[in-house]
């Protein structure tokens, strides 16, 4: 995807989820930029992106090689787990939790597992 159109929707992601956090007060819900340190190069840093779309969870894992979606997810109070399929074959398994503006926790493939630590990219004032 070439890169203005990928900002243009990631930008348009952004406007999304700063109405939504207006409106559904829910811990999991924002733009995260993430560092999983046991993670191979092109997974190791990036942005999570998480909405709520029409009452549905939706997430985006942006990274420099492109963006992958978030399947089978479910959210309870301040956790969030969720499942991408990394180059269409290795699926990986998020199991993630909200403490105030950092999400902590751990990714799992067949490959292996990394901690996930995440901050919350607050909105520009």
């Amino acid at each position: 995807m070439n890169s203005f159109i990928e900002n243009r929707s990631i930008n348009s992601s952004l406007a999304i989820i700063e109405q939504e956090q207006i409106i559904d007060k829910n811990p999991v819900l924002g733009v995260w930029e993430f560092l999983m340190p046991d993670a191979d190069a092109p997974y190791k840093k990036g942005r999570i992106f998480i909405s709520k779309p029409n009452g549905v969870y939706q997430v985006v894992i942006s990274l420099k090689t492109g963006s992958l979606n978030g399947q089978d997810i479910t959210v309870d109070d301040n956790r969030i787990n969720f499942n991408i399929n990394i180059e269409g074959i290795d699926r990986t398994s998020f199991v993630l939790e909200v403490e105030g503006d950092k999400m902590i926790g751990e990714f799992y493939s067949e490959s292996g597992s990394s901690e996930v630590l995440a901050k919350r990219q607050l909105p520009l004032e």
